[in-house]
């Protein structure tokens, strides 16, 4: 194809991602293009080709997608980067809002066995993972504003409310020392202290914190760190 060298600034949008449906190789990664980076970059720094990138995000002319827009990456393997490692608002959660031994003991044998459920009807964007450069600590899920969001198991809730880039954020305590992360919420439904069995309703889907449009940010963690979601749902 020739390499790319328009300049992405003067470039225009041509395809949208959102509303494409179902996507053709579902296995790879998303990456947000920017400016000065082309298709043809892209595709050399996952390790895939510009042909399936087109085909894959229905682009008719890679010289006009412009800086900003989401690209579906198929079978790529995410480019080296220095990850983002945990939030910094994240950690202070778990030093200041955690529950004490005794009282993680007692919902414990509240909770007994934990079986994670989906914990919002939507379309998953974005998985587990290396992402643009950084480690994308949960899931991605895209809904209609508004859309509930349910505890995905029981737990008692250590945080209910702003929490820097993930917007209007619940974190839930559960048993086993595993937590569960709710970001970019428009409301929230579940107070701090709060016990919260699996399926209530917590939050409802928004678009505050770092989003580009009304979605579900989803973790799993156990103790402080990362856990991929898909492992645990069913």
């Amino acid at each position: 194809m020739g390499r790319v060298t328009l300049h992405i600034a003067a470039a225009t949008l041509v395809v949208g991602l959102a509303g494409c449906g179902k996507y053709p190789e579902p296995e790879g990664a998303w990456h947000q293009l920017r400016p000065g980076e082309t298709v043809w970059r892209v595709a050399k720094n996952y390790g895939t080709s510009v042909k399936r990138i087109v085909r894959s995000n229905r682009i008719d002319d890679v010289r006009e997608v412009q800086a900003g827009t989401r690209l579906w990456i198929p079978g790529g393997t995410p480019p080296r980067g220095t990850g983002s490692g945990t939030p910094a608002a994240i950690r202070s959660v778990w030093r200041e809002a955690g529950p004490s031994r005794d009282k993680a003991r007692a919902d414990a044998r509240k909770n007994g066995k934990l079986e994670f459920r989906w914990p919002v009807e939507g379309r998953l964007t974005s998985r587990f993972g290396r992402r643009w450069g950084r480690n994308h600590e949960g899931l991605d899920l895209a809904a209609k504003p508004g859309t509930p969001v349910r505890a995905a198991e029981s737990g008692r809730v250590i945080y209910s409310a702003r929490l820097g880039a993930y917007g209007n954020a619940v974190i839930v305590r559960h048993s086993e020392n595993y937590s569960t992360v709710y970001a970019h919420n428009r409301k929230l439904l579940a107070k701090k202290g709060a016990w919260v069995d699996k399926g209530d309703r917590i939050a409802e889907v928004g678009s505050t914190g770092r989003s580009t449009g009304p979605h579900l940010h989803f973790e799993v963690r156990r103790g402080k760190s990362p856990q991929d979601p898909m492992l645990y749902l069913p």
